[in-house]
Parts: structure tokens; C-alpha cells; sequence
């Protein structure tokens, strides 16, 4: 489930919208399909408890996990100039756009996404 993100003009799901779209469950770590290594899978965005533990152990693991991704050596900051292209692997990553930009600023962008011709988490279990 996601959480509610502090300031966020966004309105809370309704029950209908809950429904559409139930919690999952999702591994906390991962094989990264093509260097084989171990990828932190969850972030304080949308990790909220991790099955089979307690409210009070899963709550700290979660903290020393969004703690350790948090670090300032897996930081970037992206200071955009005119004609910038931005990729990053989104199968290891915790990223957060920041609105630093005015309302009458012009702000163009297209997203493109590419998505795997296998189920590579099956695979990696």
C-alpha cells in the first residue's frame, strides 16, 4: 500500500479505488536480471509492513533499510539544462522529483519505459 505523502494536494482513494488496486506483497531484495546482484527492493514510498514479522520488527527493519538507501553516497541531483536526457535503472532505484521550477516556467518531458520480455523475478527465486 502506498503511504500518504505529507503536503500532497492529492485526495485519498476512495473505498471503490482501494478495491481496484489491494495491497501485494513484494520481495525486499531482488537479482537484478542482468549483473546478477542483489537489489534493495523497497522504499518509504510504498513498503509499509514485511510479512510474517511483528508491527514493532518490521517497522525498525524498514527504517534501517530506508536508512541505508538514504545515505549521501547513493545520492544524485540532477541540475537540468536545456536538452538534458536523464536515464537511470529503475529496478534498483529510490528516485523523487523535486517541483524546483516556477508555474510559469515551461516544463516538457516524455517518459519512456522498457519493459522486459521475461518475468525475471520468478526467474531469480
Amino acid at each position: 500500500m502506498m503511504r500518504a505523502r505529507p503536503g500532497s494536494p492529492r485526495a485519498p482513494l476512495t473505498p471503490q479505488q482501494r478495491a481496484k488496486k489491494p495491497p501485494v506483497s513484494q520481495p525486499i531484495f531482488r537479482t537484478h536480471p542482468i549483473t546478477g546482484r542483489a537489489v534493495l527492493y523497497c522504499n518509504p514510498g510504498y513498503a509499509t509492513h514485511i510479512d510474517g514479522m511483528g508491527d514493532a520488527e518490521s517497522a525498525e527493519l524498514l527504517q534501517a533499510l530506508f536508512a541505508h538507501q538514504a545515505q549521501e553516497k547513493y545520492f544524485y541531483a540532477h541540475q537540468w539544462t536545456e536538452g538534458d536526457v536523464l536515464m537511470w535503472d529503475n529496478i534498483g532505484t529510490v528516485h523523487n522529483a523535486v517541483a524546483d521550477y516556477r508555474t510559469d516556467e515551461p516544463r516538457y518531458m516524455r517518459r519512456l519505459q522498457i519493459m522486459a520480455t521475461k518475468d525475471y523475478a520468478r526467474l531469480a527465486a
